[in-house]
């Protein structure tokens, strides 16, 4: 993920342990309904109890569903918190959570009807009602809260722009005909919508708990969630889950979600460690909502006659890029950005990373539809030195132009911009790299306070305007409201293609929407695209029913663990 400019940020190392950081945590590329399940071949009945360990590469930046949209933050999240629908499995069917069933939508799209399971409750005790779901809608929305969620459903939900700009005390398009009911009409048609409420930011929340702890106590230690995890403590270094006793989910013999008692997060930047703890059967898995397995130790785990067995892969639906700030200088010149598409040597970034990546042409992935099979070949950039050199010299710009990229402090990512380093110097450039934590790189990045910078951007859900908004005016910071337009890019008519993609219902033309706006894109070239993650990933054999979804983050809640028999 995955990520990020916030989520999406993927953190290279906590997802692939290639390229930047992905504003969400580890990646991977291609088609999610393609993903294989690991060690989730079993006939033997789940063991109930146990502990698990795993580390951890990045700290979480806030436990709040409303905030957290980095890799390492939404890992938490997902254990902690309840949404109206979920994915089946590693696929991208969506399948009803906390609604009893998939919405009823109205024949002109716009009102979609959600019922909510009676039941549930919160860690205290409060009861799960669609109000939990209302108030969350409106802290994603409220300038207060300062949610990057609040780009999916501002223009979207029937008053939410008055509800965030304070012209209004409720969001008019959603209503509570009863207490299990809730209704929400949108502006304009959104064939994704369903996913949209899927994403983590939109879970359940207990807003008389908020109130009493407070915005800022509720992201960093006080949670409160209906999920099946609660926070026992939290803190720089470790993140301990317990289980909750009173989940309402279920499984096929009755017993309730989730099997394990507590999962213990270790969090620290040491890959080699984390690799050695797993080969001591110390830690559970390594994959990319966690951490990856670092290109240092890949070689012995893909010839280890013992661990490669257990090792898998799966192509994530993620892009990794090299973001230019189309606002700074010598940025803001195209001429040097297109010089900078043809300056990168993708193959032999992929090649450090033990080639799990395939080379990227675009910002969307070729796991999705929409993804342009032939580019023109005026935008389809390939490794061109000598181009690069003509382009800059036709911009104008001075031999030794003195730029800084700007990375977080991550070994695997620093691999990657010392390659792009060199790259650039080759062509002209004087390169600094700057290294800050991954914290300030979200921060730096989403506020588009950056010139040039490796990230990444795993997908939030599977459809290319996830990838293609990133593009868009509305996207761009505003002041210190974080935003995912990093590269600070505006295009009136990208804007008018993406919002026509956003509620086209006509597949044929909604495709031919997504190759317009990318090709436009990709000509003014805001982003290099690098690679598309391939992404390898382990769990010890004890441990059952794990597996990957390129859309959520680990099935903690589903995993059972039984050292006595392993899979088989």
């Amino acid at each position: 993920m995955s990520s990020s400019q916030w989520k999406k940020v993927l953190g290279v190392a906590a997802s692939v342990s290639v390229m930047g950081t992905v504003l969400v945590g580890c990646g991977n590329a291609g088609t999610a309904t393609n993903n294989t399940a690991v060690n989730n071949q079993t006939s033997q009945k789940p063991v109930m109890g146990g502990n698990l360990n795993l580390d951890f590469s990045n700290a979480q930046q806030s436990i709040d569903p409303a905030i957290a949209y980095d890799t390492s933050s939404d890992e938490l999240v997902d254990q902690m918190y309840d949404r109206l629908l979920t994915y089946q499995g590693s696929t991208n069917n969506l399948v009803p959570m906390a609604a009893t069933a998939m919405p009823t939508v109205s024949s002109d799209g716009l009102t979609y009807t959600f019922h909510i399971r009676k039941g549930m409750t919160f860690w205290n005790g409060d009861p799960v009602t669609a109000q939990s779901f209302v108030d969350e809608i409106q802290r994603v929305d409220s300038q207060s809260v300062g949610s990057p969620g609040v780009t999916f459903i501002q223009g979207v939900i029937v008053g939410a722009n008055e509800y965030y700009n304070n012209k209004a005390k409720t969001i008019s398009g959603i209503k509570t005909p009863d207490k299990y009911t809730l209704v929400i009409k949108l502006k304009q048609p959104e064939p994704f919508f369903p996913m949209v409420m899927a994403m983590p930011f939109f879970s359940a929340v207990d807003q008389t708990w908020v109130n009493k702890v407070g915005n800022k106590s509720f992201g960093i230690d006080k949670p409160m969630g209906s999920g099946p995890f609660e926070l026992q403590s939290a803190s720089p270094t470790k993140v301990v889950l317990k289980k909750n006793p009173h989940y309402w989910m279920t499984d096929q013999y009755g017993n309730h979600y989730p099997y394990l008692n507590t999962v213990t997060f270790n969090i620290d930047q040491n890959l080699h460690l984390d690799a050695m703890n797993f080969e001591q059967g110390s830690t559970a898995w390594m994959g990319p909502w966690n951490c990856a397995i670092p290109s240092s130790d890949f070689p012995h785990f893909k010839t280890d006659p013992t661990l490669s067995k257990e090792l898998q892969h799966i192509t994530q639906v993620a892009t990794y890029y090299l973001g230019l700030n189309t606002r700074m200088a010598p940025f803001n010149n195209v001429k040097v950005r297109q010089a900078v598409e043809y300056a990168i040597d993708k193959k032999r970034i992929i090649q450090i990373f033990n080639g799990r990546g395939i080379v990227a042409n675009q910002p969307v992935p070729p796991g999705l539809t929409g993804y342009v099979q032939n580019l023109p070949s005026d935008v389809n950039y390939t490794y061109n030195p000598t181009k690069a050199k003509q382009l800059l010299q036709q911009a104008g710009m001075k031999s030794g132009t003195t730029i800084t990229i700007e990375q977080y402090n991550d070994p695997e990512e620093m691999k990657e911009t010392q390659v792009i380093q060199q790259n650039l110097q080759a062509v002209g450039f004087n390169v600094n790299l700057k290294t800050v934590t991954w914290g300030q790189f979200v921060k730096s990045s989403n506020l588009g306070q950056l010139a040039v910078f490796p990230s990444g951007w795993n997908e939030d859900f599977p459809d290319a305007y996830d990838f293609l908004m990133l593009f868009t005016t509305q996207q761009i910071p505003q002041g210190s409201q974080m935003n995912n337009n990093d590269s600070m890019y505006s295009n009136k008519q990208v804007d008018q293609w993406v919002s026509q993609i956003q509620h086209s219902t006509d597949p044929t033309a909604r495709n031919k929407l997504i190759e317009k706006a990318t090709v436009q894109i990709m000509k003014d070239a805001p982003w290099v695209p690098i690679y598309y993650p391939v992404v390898y990933y382990i769990s010890q054999p004890w441990v059952h029913n794990f597996y990957l979804n390129n859309n959520v983050e680990d099935p903690i809640y589903q995993v059972w663990v039984d050292k006595s028999h392993a899979n088989g």
